[in-house]
């Protein structure tokens, strides 16, 4: 089967205003699914907050422990999925030194079983959705090597 832009319209158009949007801010729907979701709902003027990004993610299980919970509430979105509990917990620290909270899940489950890494989808790194895009341009630091240490080495 197919998906079109036509088909999801008509799929979408079946669920009430409640229910579209909370498939559109689960994090579960492809580009243009969030895309075809996103204009029923405008056209139905149901007012669309900025979703869980790559979403990702009102819908995501729990975080992996309360200590590491943000404190400024809102909704969790995943700003990283890393392949190694130590990748997360640096990238944790580098938003916690700039400020921006952030949690970690699923750490216990890679840590302890790392073949199971890509079934949980990797060891995820959470910030609240108001700081997502602030976050988003540390971790573009971090992959550009602005953070970089000099070597040392002479």
């Amino acid at each position: 089967m197919t998906v079109t832009r036509e088909s999801l319209l008509e799929r979408f158009q079946l669920l009430n205003d409640e229910q579209l949007l909370g498939l559109f801010q689960s994090g579960g729907l492809t580009g243009l699914a969030k895309e075809v979701a996103a204009e029923e709902l405008g056209r139905r003027g149901v007012e669309i907050a900025m979703p869980a990004i790559e979403a990702n993610m009102a819908s995501e299980n729990a975080l992996g422990s309360e200590d590491n919970a943000p404190s400024d509430g809102g909704d969790l979105v995943v700003i990283a999925r890393l392949l190694t509990p130590a990748e997360a917990h640096m990238l944790q620290s580098r938003l916690h030194a700039d400020g921006v909270p952030a949690a970690i899940t699923d750490d216990h489950i890679v840590g302890t079983n790392s073949l199971l890494t890509m079934a949980a989808g990797g060891v995820r790194v959470l910030v609240p959705a108001a700081d997502f895009e602030h976050a988003r341009e540390i971790v573009g630091a971090i992959e550009r090597g602005d953070y970089r240490l000099d070597d040392q080495s002479e």
